[in-house]
């Protein structure tokens, strides 16, 4: 069952998605993407979450949200773009501040490395050095990873990916050993059995890109499912 949203408490300051602060039924806080977005960014969310979850990347607990009709029609003309019904809602992490390129440094690297194995896999070109969309967790001395709206993009550029990502420093340390890429293409083939749960438990009303669902939502399903079967194939190491 969706959490309910109970209160919407305005659109955050960062992200290009817009994400709304939301408190829901279980007393968290949850940045929630709903219809100010749209349905492949919810898509591309929910299945990114799992991968990301089953690989063991330290996501927030996310969730499906539910906003009703009756909240929408108290909630700020300005904030009404947010929409009614199911959306995507990611855990507020309360001690985890915007990481910032030169705090980089204090992530191990082999975090570096699965974040950014993670990302080639997913086609995730919006992880660059001017805009990180990760959270570093002072308190626990950990990174969060965040937002994946953008992932499986169909322009997505090998090149400024190897030189730009936030930590493409160690893109040449796993193209230059063999026994690393093995081992990521087995982690990548493990965790891509969450796809299918992903996906069946994506709610109907993302299929449809309106609320009368008689137009089909904009979302290469086919293209995303090729995109993470090359973890099985040399193609996973293409550049070019």
């Amino acid at each position: 069952m969706p959490l309910q949203i109970t209160e919407i408490l305005g659109p955050s300051d960062q992200g290009k998605a817009r994400p709304y602060l939301c408190r829901a039924d279980d007393g968290a806080m949850y940045y929630v993407k709903g219809r100010q977005t749209n349905r492949a960014s919810l898509w591309n969310e929910w299945i990114c979450g799992h991968l990301a979850r089953a690989l063991g990347l330290n996501v927030p607990a996310f969730s499906i949200v539910d906003i009703s009709a009756e909240l929408l029609a108290e909630t700020p003309p300005e904030w009404k773009d947010i929409g009614l019904g199911p959306a995507f809602g990611s855990r507020r992490q309360p001690h985890a501040l915007w990481l910032e390129p030169s705090l980089a440094c204090m992530v191990p690297l082999p975090v570096q490395r699965d974040v950014l194995m993670f990302d080639w896999w997913v086609r995730n070109g919006d992880r660059l050095t001017g805009n990180t969309n990760l959270l570093w967790d002072a308190s626990a001395k950990k990174l969060v990873v965040i937002d994946h709206n953008l992932a499986f993009d169909t322009d997505f550029s090998a090149a400024i990916f190897a030189v730009h990502h936030v930590f493409a420093s160690q893109w040449p340390i796993i193209c230059g050993d063999l026994v690393m890429q093995a081992e990521y293409a087995e982690r990548l083939a493990m965790a891509l059995e969450q796809f299918a749960l992903a996906c069946g438990t994506v709610p109907e009303e993302w299929r449809w890109a309106n609320v009368e669902q008689d137009v089909p939502a904009k979302l290469d399903l086919e293209f995303v499912r090729q995109t993470l079967a090359r973890c099985e194939t040399p193609e996973l190491w293409r550049t070019v």
